[in-house]
């Protein structure tokens, strides 16, 4: 009872064992890298891990998830061998999945990509310079258009071929030409555009016959804007013209300035305290009391001058509004009746300022007692204005002329932000004053340097650009600077200076060499260092392909390609002679040339290995550079063991097991036979199992016990293995295996003899279990 026990325990652990056992579809595409509308072959066969294994396949379906890319022709399945061959034939270039299924296999699903044809051109690429913008910052930017295959690799045009713009908004984006070519011989074309508004808008490149491209331009909006009034001085006198003025300025929530992308109207007012409207009787300076005035597009202030009723002392409200953005202000200012005195100050107030570069309003002079009461000029007084910083600021001479009190000041602003900036007027007790100034800090400004064009074609001209970027906004280059880049063998770049007023700066450059470039530029105490990748549509490397496992006396077929750049397929020019050289010629047959004619991308050819090993196939070709490949021979001989004790005592039966490998795998319904001297065989299996082993049950007879064991399948070659064991106590025991061989009949279990049920797994475990180091005692 307990040994059939055993044994049904045995049975299931060993069918455990076999289930778990996995093999796998793969395939090999011949080609490897194939091009659309040609025919390939898809080899199927059975892996384990990285290894082939040599197992036929019955009944495989082969589907396609878009025929349109892939579709599947023809299987055929092999008579002798273990490799299927399905003939495929592409369509369009792109990538889907092909499914595989058999009975008795896992259903797999593996992924194929198909290639463009490198001949013609079947999309555009599109590029915007930059992309993002924001409504006070640059406003023009670049689109480029390059012709391209499939695949995105750029494409010479063979004639002039007209590419049309479009764009979803025009209030956001506006096309300086709607229409561009891409003349015969070149391979791109670019244009300029300009942003209006805020908001994203798409601009599209069309081309006759040509799948159409689109990228997109993004304008952020300045949140909160306002208009800032800043109304100089608070005081008038009411004798000869008394004058002000009302400066306002554009500026966020922050209180920074922003540039106007387009005029803004400013309306002003002035009333008297009764705020009925000032009439003005002043004969030296004609104003209305209301009127209007702008902020013009690319500036961020406007002002007017204003005047009130001479000899009237009175307090008035002046006022100031605008409907985009939509503000109202009002502040009140005085008119006081004082006489003119020869003793004056000079009061400064300034307002902020903006880092444009150019000459911007930067505050107003007015003249004032030690009371702080308004003083006229008796006569034209010409004013200097010191600047603790004159790289920053440098003020312009402001003359206040006879009968006025105040005069606007004006001065060159530079284009980064100063750290502590100080004005006084150069006069006796002439007071520092501070000024807010606000724009790029050159600690945050990032110098950035990219091709104008998507993809960079070997021997070309082609634009590079290059501008400060300060987050997301673009801002001006703040002195004259010369352009340097480190030398290189890739890329060339004619001379060019960039001045203060610069934003986008397209420089000629020329790639003169295949590869990619890591390229170092300097302007000022910028620096950038972009990587450009120049791209050959020629010929530029060859691939080598060959079978996952080859078999030693079983012939495989190698595919050669010719590359472009990117590693994709390309066709020849011209015919492609191809030298092919085997490092270890004892280990392959192949031919020394192989051909891959004009017009066509690959070429195949059989090889015969001859035996196991690892060697080196060179190719070699004109103005190629060479390619090795390593390539492994694998062996069909099975490598063999036989496990069990070296001596056994007389008495006992002996438990012995055959292991059968192939380039580490265990090979399975491999057909064993044994041969057995100096003993008799009690249980033998006949084929390897799951795991690739035999078991064999022996009763010694005499000494010493040889088993040999003889191992053949249908694409392994036959291999044999022997295995020596001494017995031991032999004299003891021949008059009882005398009586015994007489008598004997064959061990049962319940009934049923263990031969037909145990597998190679159970031996090995029985004679465990039974019997410690593997021996199992029969009774007598």
């Amino acid at each position: 009872m307990r040994v059939g026990i055993i044994l049904v325990l045995l049975i299931a652990y060993s069918a455990a064992i076999s289930a778990s056992y996995a093999e796998e579809f793969d395939i090999r595409l011949i080609p490897s890298k194939i091009v659309e509308n040609s025919d390939g072959i898809m080899q199927v066969f059975i892996t384990d891990g990285s290894n082939i294994i040599p197992t036929k396949i019955t009944d495989l379906t082969v589907t396609s998830l878009d025929s349109s890319i892939i579709h599947i022709e023809k299987v055929k399945e092999s008579d002798s061998g273990f490799i299927t061959e399905v003939f495929v034939k592409t369509g369009k270039p792109g990538t889907t999945t092909v499914y595989l299924a058999a009975p008795g296999f896992a259903s797999k699903d593996i992924p194929i990509t198909v290639y463009g044809n490198k001949n013609s051109a079947s999309k555009l690429l599109v590029k915007i310079t930059p992309d993002i913008f924001t409504t006070s910052g640059l406003n023009d930017g670049y689109i480029s258009v390059e012709l391209a295959d499939d695949d995105g690799f750029p494409v010479i045009a063979k004639e002039d071929t007209v590419i049309s713009l479009s764009t979803a908004d025009r209030e956001i984006v506006d096309l300086v030409n709607s229409n561009m070519v891409i003349k015969k011989g070149d391979y791109f074309t670019y244009g300029k555009f300009y942003v209006k508004k805020s908001g994203e808008s798409v601009i599209y490149a069309t081309s006759q016959g040509i799948e159409t491209q689109s990228s997109s331009v993004t304008v952020k909006e300045d949140e909160d804007l306002t208009i800032k009034p800043y109304i100089y001085p608070k005081t008038l006198s009411i004798h000869g013209s008394p004058k002000g003025f009302i400066i306002v300025q554009l500026q966020d929530s922050s209180g920074r300035p922003v540039v106007a992308q387009k005029d803004i109207t400013v309306f002003y007012q002035i009333a008297d305290s009764d705020y009925s409207e000032a009439t003005n009787i002043s004969n030296n300076y004609q104003k209305k009391a209301s009127g209007y005035f702008q902020i013009s597009k690319g500036s961020y202030w406007g002002f007017i001058q204003y005047s009130l009723p001479q000899g009237i002392e009175d307090t008035y409200d002046v006022s100031i509004s605008s409907q985009n953005p939509l503000v109202f202000e009002s502040e009140e200012i005085k008119a006081e009746d004082l006489e003119l005195m020869d003793d004056k100050l000079v009061k400064f107030e300034t307002v902020p300022v903006l880092t444009t570069g150019k000459s911007e309003l930067i505050g107003v002079i007015h003249l004032e007692d030690e009371g702080g009461h308004p003083v006229n000029a008796e006569k034209d007084l010409a004013i200097k204005i010191d600047s603790s910083d004159m790289d920053s600021i440098l003020v312009d001479n402001v003359i206040v002329s006879r009968g006025d009190q105040a005069a606007l000041v004006y001065g060159r602003i530079s284009r980064s932000v100063p750290s502590d900036l100080q004005l006084r007027p150069v006069v006796s007790e002439g007071e520092f004053t501070s000024v807010d100034s606000f724009g790029p800090d050159t600690n945050s400004l990032e110098l950035i340097v990219e091709p104008l064009v998507s993809e960079v074609l070997t021997g070309s001209n082609f634009p590079l650009v290059f501008y400060l970027r300060d987050g997301d906004e673009v801002t001006s280059f703040s002195e004259n600077s010369d352009v340097f880049m480190s030398p290189n063998d890739y890329v060339q770049i004619q001379p060019k200076k960039i001045l203060p007023k610069d934003n986008l700066v397209l420089i000629d450059a020329k790639s003169v060499k295949k590869g990619m470039a890591d390229l170092k530029f300097e302007v000022g105490d910028f620096k950038a260092s972009p990587v450009i990748d120049n791209l050959s549509s020629e010929q530029v490397g060859m691939s080598l392909d060959h079978s996952k496992t080859i078999f030693a006396g079983t012939n495989d077929v190698f595919s050669v390609q010719i590359l472009n750049s990117a590693g994709q397929p390309t066709f020849a020019n011209e015919d492609v002679e191809i030298n092919v050289i085997v490092k270890n010629q004892e280990l392959f047959e192949m031919p020394s040339k192989v051909t891959i004619e004009k017009g066509k991308y690959y070429s195949l050819f059989d090889v015969a290995p001859k035996g196991s090993g690892e060697t080196e196939v060179s190719l070699l070709a004109k103005e190629m550079p060479l390619t090795i490949e390593k390539v492994s021979v694998t062996s069909l001989t099975p490598e063999l063991l036989i496990s069990g004790p070296a001596s056994i005592n007389a008495t006992d039966t002996l438990v012995a097991t055959l292991s059968a490998k192939a380039n580490s795998q265990a090979l399975v319904g491999m057909n064993v036979k044994w041969e057995v001297s100096g003993g008799q065989i009690q249980i033998a299996d006949s084929t390897t199992g799951s795991t690739g082993e035999a078991g064999i049950m022996v009763t010694p007879q005499k000494n010493p016990l040889v088993i040999t064991a003889t191992v053949s399948g249908q694409w392994y070659t036959s291999a044999t293995i022997s295995k020596t064991i001494s017995v031991t106590n032999l004299e003891s025991t021949v008059a009882t295996d005398m009586v015994e061989t007489k008598s004997y009949k064959a061990f049962e279990v319940y009934g049923i003899d263990p031969v037909l049920i145990i597998i190679p797994s159970v031996i090995g475990v029985v004679g465990f279990l039974l019997k410690k180091n593997g021996q199992l005692k029969i009774k007598k």
